[in-house]
């Protein structure tokens, strides 16, 4: 069953996926739309639905696996990542905000960087010194304002080499354009989602394209694939 598991899990690890008891569920109606469908769930005796069916948008390329499969998530494709990978942090502009994960207050010094060349790719950090910015990297502080509120997927965390990096769940752009990679939401949307999450029930994104959730199913009792 293990096995099984984890071709649709890539690199998370089996034990924590069952520890949790907080899923996002995000449906894809195929492997390149742009749009898709997120569900909450609590875990009880099955999965159980928290509030309504919301729409998220994805990578301009659609999704891409994180593991065991064409086509391989990568830099800089466009594609969010298909797969099952916790979420790790909440970030944002409001340097007072309280939330149940970890928070980073997205000021002028905090960067994430997507430069697959340098030791601290994939990693988020407050950087002081401009010259030590590497040839490639995000300001967490957008002049756009999508990242005003957000979370952190903790996809690619060991930080391999091009498999992709700094992958976001963040605010839509105001003509809900498709992200580089991330899942992006409406405001009132992602605030209810972010308010939802705590630290202590290991939460997960799940992202997939419907044809498989069937097989997400039989693992993960309760939840929907319409």
């Amino acid at each position: 069953m293990l096995k099984t598991i984890s071709i649709f899990m890539g690199s998370f690890v089996v034990s924590s996926v069952f520890a949790s008891e907080q899923m996002v569920v995000v449906v894809s109606p195929e492997l390149n739309a742009t749009a898709a469908s997120m569900q909450r769930y609590e875990k009880q005796d099955r999965w159980i639905k928290i509030g309504e069916k919301t729409s998220v948008t994805l990578g301009r390329s659609g999704l891409g696996y994180g593991a065991f499969k064409e086509p391989l998530k990568n830099e800089g494709d466009g594609r969010s990542p298909a797969g099952i990978f916790p979420i790790t942090a909440v970030f944002g502009y409001d340097q007072n905000a309280t939330f149940k994960l970890p928070y980073w207050y997205a000021d002028e010094n905090l960067y994430c960087i997507d430069d697959l060349n340098d030791t601290r790719y994939n990693k988020i950090l407050r950087i002081f010194d401009k010259s030590s910015l590497p040839s490639s990297y995000e300001a967490m502080r957008r002049t756009d304002g999508v990242y005003r509120y957000g979370a952190v997927i903790g996809y690619n965390d060991s930080a391999q080499k091009g498999r992709g990096s700094c992958i976001f769940i963040h605010l839509n752009h105001n003509d809900k354009r498709p992200t580089s990679g991330c899942t992006a939401m409406d405001e009132s949307d992602l605030k209810r989602l972010l308010e939802w999450l705590d630290g202590a029930k290991k939460p997960q994104i799940v992202q997939m394209i419907k044809s498989e959730c069937g097989k997400y199913k039989e693992k993960f009792e309760g939840i929907e694939c319409e």
